[in-house]
C-alpha cells in the first residue's frame, strides 16, 4: 500500500477523474467545514522553479509555484477549488452546473472544460460590453477562453457589465437556478470566481502540497517568508492564509486585488468565506 495513505500530512497520489474520500492534512481536521470527497481534476503537484531576477536585494530569492501546470485546458488556481466544488455536485446529484463571470473568465472556462469531463452540462453567465450582447455573434470575442467553453458545449448567456452589476451575482445565478429546477433539472450553483468555503480547501491542500515538496527539495530551502498571488475572488488567498497558519509554514500572504477595491476584498474574504461557519 502507498505510504500516502497512511499520512494525513502527505498529498494522495493522482488518478486523473477519480472521486475518493478526502482526508485532511491533521493541522487542518479540527475545522468546521472538513470536506467528505474530492476529484482529481489537475496534475497535481505542480513544481517549484526558483526565479533568477536580476537587482534582487541581498539574500532574497524568489520561486514560483507552477500553477500554470495543472493541465492544459484545465491549467491554472482553478483547478484546485473545483475538486472539492464539483464533487460535492455530483454527490448531491447534480446533473448541470452553474457559473458566471467576465467573458474570458479563466473559471468559468475550467469549469465548463471540467463539468465535460464529469458529463455534467454547465451554464456560463459571462458578463461584457453592451455592444457585444446586442451582437452575441460577436466575431472579436471567439477567441481564448470563451471559445474553449463554446467548444466543450457550454451553454451560455452573455449580459452586460452595467445588468451584472445592478443586479448582482447570487441572483442571477439564482434566477438561472429556477429555471433549470422548473425544467426538471438538478444544478449546483458555483459562485463567482468558485469562491467560497468549501472550494478554498484547494488551496489548503496546496500548502500541504508545498510544505511536502520544500521537504523533499533537500536544498536548504525549508520555509518561505512571503507568498504574493493575485486575487479576484479571494478563495485563493482565503485558502493560503489559513493553510499557511495552521501548517506552521507562518508565511505572509500578500493578494494583489485585480478587480475589487482591495478593503472590499479583504471584508469578503473575512465574511464570505469562513470556514468556521
Amino acid at each position: 500500500m502507498d505510504s500516502s495513505t497512511n499520512n494525513p500530512d502527505q498529498k494522495p497520489t493522482f488518478e486523473f477523474l477519480a472521486r475518493k474520500p478526502y482526508v485532511p492534512p491533521s493541522w487542518a481536521a479540527h475545522l468546521n467545514l472538513v470536506p467528505t470527497q474530492t476529484f482529481s481534476l489537475g496534475h497535481l503537484p505542480t513544481p517549484i522553479h526558483k526565479w533568477n531576477l536580476p537587482n534582487l536585494p541581498k539574500n532574497t530569492e524568489v520561486y514560483l509555484k507552477r500553477d500554470d501546470l495543472t493541465g492544459m485546458q484545465l491549467s491554472g488556481n482553478k483547478v484546485r477549488q473545483l475538486e472539492f466544488l464539483l464533487a460535492e455536485a455530483v454527490a448531491d446529484g447534480a446533473d448541470c452546473v452553474v457559473t458566471l463571470g467576465g467573458i474570458q473568465s479563466n473559471h468559468c472556462r475550467a469549469t465548463a472544460v471540467a463539468a465535460r469531463y464529469l458529463n455534467l452540462d454547465c451554464y456560463l453567465i459571462l458578463f461584457t460590453s453592451s455592444k457585444v450582447v446586442v451582437d452575441q455573434s460577436g466575431p472579436d470575442e471567439l477567441t481564448g477562453n470563451f471559445l474553449i467553453g463554446q467548444l466543450v458545449g457550454a451553454h451560455v448567456q452573455l449580459i452586460s457589465e452595467e445588468e451584472f452589476t445592478s443586479i448582482g451575482n447570487v441572483v442571477l445565478t439564482n434566477l438561472l437556478k429556477e429555471k433549470l429546477l422548473s425544467e426538471g433539472k438538478k444544478p449546483y450553483v458555483i459562485p463567482i470566481g468558485g469562491s467560497n468555503a468549501l472550494s478554498t480547501w484547494g488551496y489548503i491542500e496546496a500548502i500541504r502540497e508545498i510544505k511536502d515538496q520544500l521537504i523533499q527539495r533537500g536544498s536548504g530551502v525549508t520555509s518561505f517568508d512571503d507568498i504574493v498571488v493575485a486575487s479576484a475572488s479571494g478563495g485563493t488567498v482565503a485558502g493560503l492564509s489559513v493553510g499557511s497558519w495552521l501548517s506552521g509554514l507562518r508565511a505572509k500572504v500578500h493578494g494583489y486585488s485585480i478587480y475589487f477595491d482591495p478593503d472590499y476584498l479583504y471584508q469578503y474574504i473575512l465574511l464570505k468565506i469562513n470556514l468556521n461557519k
